[in-house]
Formats: structure tokens, C-alpha cells, sequence
């Protein structure tokens, strides 16, 4: 709520990049608490991060899309959102009951660092309105 615009002003890349990295290391944080206060805090920054990963990530995929296929792409890029969470959840699950509780922390911070490598590609290899690599 308080930094929504903050995607549009700077970029989406850079600003999924930044909040992946503050929540892979919230999810690590996590993964090491040895009390309930550092697993609270790494909840927290956990939470921040995932808060404007989706709107990064949404500013890039609208900027790659003609005008008049934002709709259509805005749906297709929720829609994998959805099915990677939905993926994601019993794959952790399967994890859980293979390993100790705090693994599913780890698993899930090395993947918010995949993210966060997308997001670097992206940095690097910007996409011109309408689809074009620069």
C-alpha cells in the first residue's frame, strides 16, 4: 500500500530483484531461528519482500505486451502464479515429511533466489515496449 508506485518509478526488475532478496533472506532467516523472535522477524521481512515481487515482476510483463494485450497478459501472469503456488505447496509439503520442518525454509529461500535471478536477467537484458529485446 505505501509502495506501489515504487515499481512503476524505478522499475519492475529492480524492485522484484530487491524485495527477492529481502524475502530470500527472510525465509533463511527462518530456516536458522533458534527463537521464536527470529522467526518472527524473518516472517516480517518475509512478508515485505513477497509484497512487491508480483507487482515487479507485473510491470515487466506489461511492458513487454502491446497495448492492446495487457488484459490477456495480466491474466496468463496471474494464472502462473497461481499454478507455481499451487505446485509449490504440497512440493513443500512433500518435503516436510521427508525432512526437518526448518528444510521447507531453506528449499524456499534457494527458490526466491531463482526469482531474484530472473530479475537480474531482466535487468540485464531489458525488453522494449512491445515485446523487443534492446
Amino acid at each position: 500500500m505505501f509502495f506501489s508506485h515504487v515499481a512503476d518509478a524505478i522499475g519492475g526488475a529492480k524492485v522484484a530483484l530487491v524485495c527477492a532478496a529481502i524475502e530470500a533472506a527472510g525465509q533463511a532467516l527462518i530456516w536458522l531461528a533458534a527463537r521464536p523472535e527470529m522467526a518472527l522477524a524473518g516472517a516480517a521481512l518475509t512478508g515485505f519482500g513477497f509484497s512487491l515481487v508480483y507487482p515487479g515482476f507485473g510491470v515487466e510483463a506489461m511492458r513487454s505486451v502491446p497495448a492492446q494485450s495487457r488484459g490477456l497478459a495480466m491474466g496468463a501472469y496471474t494464472a502462473f502464479l497461481d499454478l507455481a503456488q499451487g505446485l509449490a505447496s504440497p512440493a513443500l509439503g512433500l518435503i516436510a515429511t521427508g525432512a526437518r520442518l526448518n528444510v521447507v525454509f531453506l528449499v524456499s529461500a534457494v527458490t526466491v533466489l531463482c526469482a531474484a535471478l530472473v530479475a537480474l536477467w531482466l535487468m540485464t537484458h531489458p525488453i522494449t515496449p512491445g515485446g523487443t529485446p534492446s
